[in-house]
């Protein structure tokens, strides 16, 4: 999705504008010196300005927390801090209300998405607009979907918040909290109205109409969980089933090799994250919406100018490993710098895959274990497999190459362990030290659709149907099919593991199904420093919401903005 310069500046003006709006009637006129809504927001042209200005903030949410900080997956069962420091939920006793990442998130639901959401709403369907009615329900379906996306996200990582619906032009002090089960049907109606007017056939990064009716699946999970009105699953099942059985667009979970890595070594799962092959338009049928990130284009990366920066958050420190004649390996395409900070728990290492160690999702292609010195400087160990072994202490160290022990210790918290091949891409900006790539981050898609039929069906009752579809997901994987005996809560939970490593929330995952605190104590109590802390050891019950910032409890003077349970102030 490309941006051209007149409608990049035009939001930057046009939002720098909203910040300062009043009801004051002199200035009420139409500005002619600049683009305001008043001015911009007349046509298609003016509203398509409005709409990429929305997706640019939704992929903001891939680095709103900073380069190096990925809290939808760190401090959770899949991965720990990697660095000897507290940082990064290694110690949750740090999760407060003045953390900035408390902070970030809440700002970017409600001051980047919510408020484009809403300015779009305010008149799109004024008549006097000179948009056809195709277009403009399409314009008011991706505004609606967006802002259903966002309410889905603040419940799932704060709890009941306020609910704002229609745009703000006038100082406001006086928000309330509403339960969570409100902020989640309020997030339904607006994707249930999103499934109505978006459009079947998209371009690469629009949201389709699937893509209303995929969150619906999940939005209905959670308000049958949250009310207790198990009808919820059956609305869940219904609209994940309109996905998989192709009624609102042709997408299907991809069981041949396809696009041109499918003439390479690989899978028919590696062809799905192939550099080039996230898109419908490259033959990925089963991706419905995917982040786009392109190199040299305008628009075509965050805000930071840093592209998807997803090497630089799950690949280990590779090029800190120094060969036993001293040299260190080096960044390069193949393997752009990572800095070891999304570092994968043992449950991610290995507990996961002991059911099946054939499964595709767990090959080479996929999941990287084995790596090469690579800097051709050193002449005897360039090329050559890294090779190490437990020393006496239990401590791994490089082995040289006549099979003994060198003094240089591997740090398997940052600098060596496996490698997720999903984030593997051309480097952006032709950079292969920045830690970012240009390839595109799959949302949303078929396999996960599945999987949350396969959650709706067991919260039901019906385990033979969940067992079905947690089967297809598994068969296309050629892993071991399951019995209905076989379908927990946890076992879902390790299926998505294994299938939606990297892309997934997986913060939000656990916040939405109650199991964020048992399932960090459980897989992510192993300190990095002996008597350090880890997430799982300094987890409370009440981290099961993060906090309201204390920035908005103070500035909220007009009603009382109160705190989750446990957090100071509560």
């Amino acid at each position: 999705m490309k941006i051209s310069i007149k409608k990049l500046f035009a939001f930057i003006i046009l939002i720098t504008g909203l910040l300062g709006s009043c009801s004051d009637s002199y200035l009420d006129e139409v500005p002619l010196d600049r683009f305001s809504p008043e001015n911009l927001l007349e046509n298609e042209a003016g509203y398509d300005a409005a709409l990429i200005a929305l997706y640019n903030a939704a992929r903001e949410e891939h680095i709103v927390a900073s380069n190096n900080f990925e809290y939808m997956s760190v401090g959770t069962d899949l991965a720990q801090w990697g660095r000897n420091d507290s940082r990064g939920l290694k110690d949750y006793s740090l999760l407060n209300s003045n953390l900035s990442a408390t902070i970030v998130y809440w700002d970017w639901a409600y001051k980047e998405m919510i408020v484009r959401a809403n300015l779009i709403l305010e008149d799109i369907d004024n008549p006097a607009l000179e948009i056809s009615d195709e277009i403009r329900s399409n314009i008011k379906g991706q505004a609606l979907f967006f802002r259903g996306y966002t309410y889905n996200f603040l419940a799932n990582i704060y709890g009941g918040v306020p609910i704002v619906a229609e745009r703000i032009t006038v100082p406001k002090f006086d928000f309330v909290r509403v339960p969570r089960e409100e902020v989640l049907r309020f997030a339904a109606n607006d994707l249930e109205l999103a499934s109505e007017l978006l459009a079947v056939a998209v371009p690469d990064g629009r949201v389709p109409k699937a893509a209303a009716f995929h969150l619906l699946s999940e939005v209905y999970i959670s308000i049958g969980m949250e009310s207790g009105d198990d009808t919820f699953f059956d609305k869940s099942i219904a609209s994940a089933s309109k996905v998989i059985n192709k009624e609102v667009g042709d997408y299907e979970i991809m069981t041949n090799r396809f696009g041109p890595a499918s003439s390479e070594p690989g899978d028919v799962f590696s062809d799905l994250f192939a550099y080039g092959q996230v898109n419908r338009t490259s033959g990925n049928k089963e991706v419905m919406w995917a982040w786009q990130f392109e190199s040299f284009i305008l628009g075509g990366s965050t805000n930071g100018g840093i592209g998807n920066n997803g090497p630089r958050y799950w690949a280990p420190e590779y090029d800190k490993i120094i060969s036993p004649n001293g040299f260190k390996n080096t960044p390069a395409d193949s393997l752009i710098r990572g800095i070891g900070v999304n570092s994968p728990t043992n449950y991610v290492k290995y507990d996961i895959w002991a059911i099946d160690p054939d499964d595709i999702r767990n090959s080479e292609f996929n999941i990287r274990r084995t790596f090469y010195y690579n800097n051709p400087d050193d002449t005897e160990y360039y090329g050559k497999e890294i090779k190490a072994k437990r020393g006496v202490d239990g401590e791994l160290y490089i082995v040289a190459s006549d099979g003994t022990l060198t003094d240089q210790k591997l740090d398997t918290l940052r600098q060596y362990y496996p490698w997720i091949r999903k984030v593997d891409g051309a480097p952006f900006d032709d950079n292969v030290a920045s830690g970012n790539t240009s390839k595109d981050l799959s949302r949303m898609r078929v396999a996960e659709t599945y999987l949350l039929r396969a959650e709706a069906y067991f919260r039901k009752g019906n385990i033979g149907m969940a067992a079905m579809d947690i089967n297809t997901v598994r068969e296309r994987a050629n892993a071991k099919l399951i019995t209905s005996m076989d379908v927990t809560e946890d076992f879902i939970l390790d299926e998505r593991t294994r299938e939606l490593l990297v892309e997934e929330p997986r913060l939000r995952t656990l916040i939405r199904m109650g199991r964020l605190v048992d399932r960090v104590r459980k897989y992510n109590s192993a300190p990095s420093v002996p008597g350090g802390p880890s997430s799982g050891t300094t987890i409370q019950d009440f981290n099961n919401f993060w906090p309201i910032p204390q920035k908005v409890i103070d500035a909220n003077t007009g009603a009382e903005m109160p705190q989750n349970p446990g957090y100071p102030g509560s």
